[in-house]
């Protein structure tokens, strides 16, 4: 069976039919936000979600109403999976849902995970009930859409073709370098420098942090190191001391350790990561089209004015 996320967030809701009916209340008085099919959305639930889904103050200001027609294209969703689970009869055993609770536990410790069900869910069977849903949505989805989907070999090489920046990785230098507060010091010491020498004399003569270590400023590539330093170590063979060279944080001596040449990634290492990213392409699109038709075969009615 393939792996659906445990949130299941709206494809689109761009595609859902926002009115200014649907004002009926439910069976318990309360307004319904909207209706899916037979299935109503109340206002509470709608609420329930905002709180369970997005940090506080997400939904005011600029670009709000689109966040709540997420958070409600999401709900619709939800409903019309679980129709569906009713119509071909998927379920949640007791064990199902107690193996779910104790891995949930586990990632989020006890203390965190009782201030989470807290401040999230108000009490444990409101939230023992959310997974419910979660894992019974993921079943029906794994049931509709079978097995995991099948990539064509020829389709991950052609990815692979097509985005060899991705599995490209650049030069990495190792340097070492001393650092002193005087052009005079840095002359001086120059002078007495060779490769052998190097690391004792960086110990006793260097200002830098990288003092005890011989100076060493380890593996590093373009972009990670001040302009100066870069333009001094790149320019130099493995074993080989730079002239002086003046920075904002004084006068330095580099030396080259040693240098890892740039490449890209072979296919047969990146394969089974790009047959993982086709898979999961594949079967989100499969996802999209599979509730996309239970959209065009079920009645959607939003309720703009409540959201």
């Amino acid at each position: 069976m393939r792996i659906v996320n445990r949130v299941i967030m709206p494809l689109a809701a761009a595609s859902l039919i926002f009115v200014a009916g649907c004002q009926e209340a439910s069976k318990d008085g309360e307004q319904i936000v909207a209706k899916v099919g037979t299935q109503s959305i109340t206002v509470a639930e709608y609420k329930g979600a905002i709180k369970r889904l997005l940090p506080e103050g997400t939904v005011e200001g600029e670009g709000a109403i689109e966040i709540k027609k997420d958070v409600i294209g999401a709900l619709i969703e939800e409903g019309l999976i679980l129709a569906q689970a009713g119509k071909t009869g998927v379920s949640i055993s007791d064990a199902e849902l107690i193996s779910e609770i104790e891995i949930i536990k586990k990632e989020y410790g006890d203390d965190s995970f009782k201030d989470a069900v807290a401040e999230r869910y108000g009490s444990i069977d409101s939230w023992k009930e959310e997974i419910r849903r979660k894992l019974l949505m993921k079943k029906t989805i794994a049931a509709a859409l079978g097995v995991a989907a099948v990539v064509p070999e020829e389709a991950a090489r052609k990815y692979y073709r097509e985005h060899k920046v991705e599995y490209a990785f650049p030069a990495r230098f190792r340097a070492s370098h001393i650092v002193v507060a005087t052009e005079e010091s840095a002359i001086d010491i120059r002078r007495k420098l060779t490769a052998a020498n190097f690391a004792d004399i960086a110990r006793k003569a260097s200002l830098g942090p990288e003092a005890k270590e011989g100076g060493d400023l380890g593996f590093f590539g373009m972009g990670e190191m001040p302009e100066e330093f870069e333009a001094a170590v790149f320019a130099l063979k493995v074993g080989e001391v730079s002239p002086v060279v003046k920075t904002g944080y004084g006068f330095h001596i580099f030396m080259l350790v040693s240098k890892k040449k740039g490449g890209r990634v072979a296919y047969p290492d990146a394969r089974e990561s790009i047959m993982e990213r086709l898979r999961g392409d594949k079967a989100n699109s499969e996802l999209a089209a599979w509730i996309l038709s239970l959209k065009k075969n079920t009645p959607i009615e939003v309720n703009e004015g409540l959201l």
